[in-house]
């Protein structure tokens, strides 16, 4: 029962992580334009400085045996795979991530995300050798099906109201540089389980390493400033929301979820983090939800559960 709570948090939280992330995009955006700054107080710096500090630490806390042990014993080819994983997985996709964010509404990225699954698997098959999933075939053909049918890649969806950000092809674009990140760390993820490293080295120590390379960017981009608004909702949603609720949140609930359930359990009913995106985005930034948006949900939906057979998303 506590882990299906848990995984229950998880798909409730991380569905969440799009709409509160654009919120925060829209309040900074408002704030440069009221209090004229030149430099927006919400970015992908100081936003995933926090966040990957946050979880980092706790990560690390729950492992630190597990951490002192390994650590010293990990060799030159093992240091490379994990400063890998975390450039790909912890810096670049989330970077991706974050500004097509600016350029596309939450429905439509969230969509545009769900081609992690099979680009994983494709990637898995070609440079490791691993099986596809069963009924990989109807995963291939389900998932275009439904971003088309949902015109996450026409761009017919209008922005959200008061949003600077609608469909474009920089959006897209930048979505797809985070799925092939996320996929590629996917890889490499696969790679370092076969180690046997345990959370705080494989998850704590990388995203540290995370939050040190997003600290430095924003101390010579910005200057020790940009690491804190005196705004209430600053603190509330980057601090407490972002960093604490959405990253540590998610990963504690996750990691339950894991230990309990097991991998396939995880893969396939996390898949419902889409339709909670959706209906975040629906009720928190009023973004428009029609029919085709939700039928294409629905076949993506189909092809995620078709394809989950063996394939774990890596975030």
């Amino acid at each position: 029962m506590k882990a299906r709570l848990a995984l229950a948090a998880y798909v409730l939280i991380k569905g969440c992580d799009a709409s509160l992330l654009k919120w925060l995009q829209e309040r900074g955006q408002l704030s440069m334009a009221r209090f004229g700054m030149a430099v927006d107080p919400i970015s992908f710096c100081n936003v995933f400085f926090f966040a990957s500090l946050a979880s980092g630490l706790v990560l690390l806390l729950i492992d630190l045996p597990g951490v002192r042990r390994q650590l010293p014993a990990l060799t030159g080819g093992d240091r490379w795979l994990l400063a890998s994983r975390a450039a790909l997985g912890f810096c670049i996709g989330p970077l991706a991530y974050f500004l097509a964010l600016r350029q596309l509404p939450v429905v439509s990225l969230t969509l545009l995300l769900t081609l992690i699954l099979p680009v994983t698997a494709l990637l898995a098959r070609s440079l490791l050798g691993e099986p596809l999933p069963r009924r990989f075939g109807l995963t291939l053909l389900l998932l275009p099906a439904g971003l088309w049918l949902s015109s996450a890649m026409a761009g017919s969806m209008s922005s959200t109201a008061g949003s600077t950000a609608g469909n474009s092809l920089g959006g897209v674009g930048w979505a797809l540089v985070s799925v092939l990140a996320f996929a590629c760390a996917g890889i490499l993820n696969r790679l370092s389980a076969s180690r046997g490293w345990g959370t705080g080295l494989s998850l704590g120590v990388t995203s540290l390493g995370a939050a040190v390379v997003f600290g430095v960017i924003a101390l010579l981009m910005y200057g020790p400033d940009h690491f804190f608004f005196p705004r209430l909702w600053w603190v509330v949603g980057v601090l407490l929301g972002y960093a604490g609720v959405i990253r540590v949140g998610s990963e504690l609930c996750l990691l339950t979820s894991y230990r309990q359930l097991g991998a396939l359990a995880v893969a396939l009913w996390g898949n419902a983090v889409v339709v909670v995106a959706i209906l975040s985005a629906h009720l928190l930034l009023g973004e428009p939800v029609g029919p085709r948006t939700l039928a294409g949900a629905g076949l993506i939906l189909s092809a995620l559960v078709l394809g989950g057979d063996g394939t774990n998303r890596e975030r």
